[in-house]
């Protein structure tokens, strides 16, 4: 339901490449829509004095729903004294609202600054001024000790309510629809636990490496880049008990607990399979790095309705294919074959259930049939994840965020493969780009 409350959106770091290319695109088809609060202003942050509207608006598909709404704010970002003057310039936008307005501050930023800017908006008064809001982008820590660091920060200065911590894969369609797809489906609903279920599958491969961002992923890698945060949030909803009813706000503390469930199965040396694409070095100028661009690790948990169930989460870049899945296998046949239930995140969401059926002819011969749902074929327009993002916290919806305890859960899971990669180079695996997953993991085994 739209929000109507006056609403001040603070972009630090407006002339970055998230803010080009995904915010200000998400906020101008959420006011294409009408969904844009009436009284609306958007502050960009910067330290650029020579920056363009039509610098920033450049990847803006309907700019002209927010151009009049946006007024650049050029201040330090190291300096108090900054930071109480843009409390002055807001408090001045707000007496020309009808009504108090709500203030959203997205940090827009390298994680590297995100730390200071979040105590000087504290110190400042910024933080603790009525209907405020902080959003924040991963990476949340390197580690669970470092993680642990940056929630007490934050919450030293910003109460739990006022942080959302943005994963946009929890706002793609499809898995906005698992809740609902194993809630109102009795096919599914009766059938999702290890009676029926085999093994889960979370796949997130890229065709393109690192694409220049070098310093960034030396600091990083797959494990923590993608494992920590999107597929482990998407292990969460699929292993989580359903909410009652459509209570949807009780899926983030649901969340938690499928992720407080979780632990790496047996040893980080047998179960977790780490890569590098060949030409990463050179790209990088670092001939000794041992930066994973490939890992796979398998899970399992605890709870009792999938005990024994595999839980395996692959992701990796330089590979064959562009595409996120999460594939569900039931358990196999006679015949050694397993119905599949595919949920694809991108490039193209929707559903496919693999079934089997007698081939046309004489002979008996069974074949492998998908049925598939396409939301793209359905709808002439899916919002941007962004836009649901932007969607929510306007709006004060928290179920599509993470919270701190969901954070460190992941990172808990986490724990052992960073322990065990510091003390231990030895098991990097050389794949050649292009490759396909199986390749790889078949040089392992």
């Amino acid at each position: 339901m739209k929000n109507n409350q006056p609403t001040i959106i603070v972009i630090i770091g407006i002339s970055g490449d998230l803010s080009r290319r995904k915010l200000l695109p998400a906020l101008a088809q959420i006011s294409a829509a009408g969904e844009l609060p009436c009284e609306c202003r958007i502050v960009g942050i910067t330290r650029q004095y020579d920056l363009l509207l039509s610098d920033v608006l450049t990847h803006v598909e309907k700019a002209k729903d927010i151009e009049g709404m946006i007024e650049f704010w050029n201040m330090e970002l190291d300096k108090k004294d900054a930071y109480e003057k843009l409390g002055k310039h807001l408090k001045e936008i707000e007496r020309g609202f009808t009504s108090p307005a709500q203030r959203l501050f997205y940090l827009s930023v390298p994680p590297q600054i995100s730390r200071p800017i979040i105590e000087l908006l504290g110190e400042s008064g910024l933080a603790s001024a009525p209907n405020t809001k902080l959003l924040l982008e991963k990476p949340f820590g390197v580690d669970f000790e470092s993680a642990q660091e940056l929630a007490n920060h934050v919450d030293h200065y910003f109460l739990s309510d006022q942080v959302y911590r943005i994963d946009h894969y929890l706002a793609k369609e499809t898995a906005q629809n698992l809740v609902v797809f194993r809630q109102d489906n009795s096919l599914f609903k009766r059938t999702w636990n290890k009676d029926f279920i085999e093994s889960v599958n979370i796949i997130a491969s890229e065709k393109i490496g690192i694409e220049g961002r070098s310093i960034f992923y030396e600091q990083t890698g797959a494990l923590r880049d993608l494992v920590q945060s999107h597929l482990l949030q998407l292990t969460a909803l699929i292993l989580m008990e359903l909410p009652s009813g459509r209570n949807f706000a009780e899926i983030p503390a649901r969340r938690l607990a499928a992720l407080n469930s979780l632990r790496l199965k047996g040893r980080v040396e047998e179960n977790v399979i780490r890569g590098q694409y060949r030409g990463y070095q050179s790209e990088v100028k670092n001939h000794g790095s041992h930066v994973e661009t490939f890992v796979s690790l398998t899970l399992e948990s605890d709870d009792e309705r999938f005990i024994n169930v595999p839980i395996v989460l692959t992701t990796g870049k330089a590979l064959a294919f562009k595409e996120t899945k999460i594939i569900i296998s039931y358990k196999r046949n006679e015949n050694h074959e397993s119905n599949q239930l595919i949920l694809h995140l991108q490039p193209d969401e929707g559903v496919e259930l693999c079934l089997f059926a007698k081939r046309p002819g004489y002979e008996h011969q069974v074949e492998r049939h998908p049925l598939k749902f396409s939301f793209g074929e359905y709808y002439s327009r899916l919002p941007e994840a962004y836009e649901q993002v932007l969607f929510d916290a306007i709006n004060s919806n928290h179920t599509l965020f993470a919270s701190s305890e969901e954070v460190l859960a992941s990172w808990r899971i986490l724990d052992s493969i960073q322990k065990t990669w510091a003390m231990n180079n030895n098991d990097l695996l050389i794949y050649e780009p292009g490759s396909k997953i199986e390749q790889i993991i078949d040089k392992k085994n």
